[in-house]
């Protein structure tokens, strides 16, 4: 591209593809990230951050992904992209990111499955934590209760496994399907656009 070579930069300064090499680290992302952080250490079973488009949503939760250490973690991210998923689909999903190799097709086995692995990770001395991101596609109360009874697994000392929503504000809406599950968020955190000086700051940035 012509603008390229005139500004002498080596690649778009600007992309709109989420790209990790490009986080910038403004002040409320580091605080949401330190929040989020501390909800999967301490098992909190639901957060959820919130942000519009192109508040840097996706990038801060493979930031996040990235850092839970897979000593302490069984950790994955999920990426939802259309709201037709099915309550299966979901359920099998988690447990195979999760590390059940041949997840049933029915639910209750699959619920059993996924039941003991998570036993098998607290066991390890490890935390079972799923990212969810465009967490606003999932639309539907069933797929809620699903969510609910997750948070239902747990041993004495705490939660079988917690989940982060990542997503448009939409969110917030589509927990309020199932109340008892919108009554668990323990921390919820939501992006602002950045201020004059961290938009400054992050032009700086990018072109570095």
């Amino acid at each position: 591209m012509e603008y390229l070579d005139y500004f002498q930069l080596s690649s778009e300064p600007f992309s709109n593809a989420p790209l990790s090499r490009f986080y910038f680290a403004s002040r409320q992302h580091t605080e949401a990230l330190n929040r989020l952080m501390y909800a999967a250490s301490s098992m909190k079973g639901l957060a959820i951050l919130i942000g519009d488009i192109g508040h840097g949503k996706t990038t801060l939760a493979r930031r996040m992904l990235d850092a839970l250490p897979e000593s302490e973690y069984e950790a994955a991210m999920l990426v939802i992209v259309h709201a037709g998923i099915t309550p299966n689909w979901l359920l099998k999903r988690i447990a195979s990111q999760l590390g059940v190799s041949d997840p049933a097709d029915d639910k209750l086995t699959i619920l059993s499955q996924l039941y003991q692995r998570l036993l098998n990770i607290y066991q390890a001395g490890k935390r079972a934590v799923v990212i969810i991101d465009e967490a606003q596609m999932l639309a539907t109360r069933e797929l809620m209760e699903e969510f609910r009874g997750l948070l239902n697994l747990e041993v004495p000392d705490r939660k079988l496994i917690t989940f982060v929503f990542f997503g448009l504000p939409e969110i917030e809406k589509n927990l309020r399907l199932d109340p008892p599950l919108a009554q668990r968020i323990a921390l919820r955190y939501q992006l602002r656009p950045l201020t004059a000086e961290d938009t400054s700051a992050y032009i700086d940035h990018r072109l570095r």
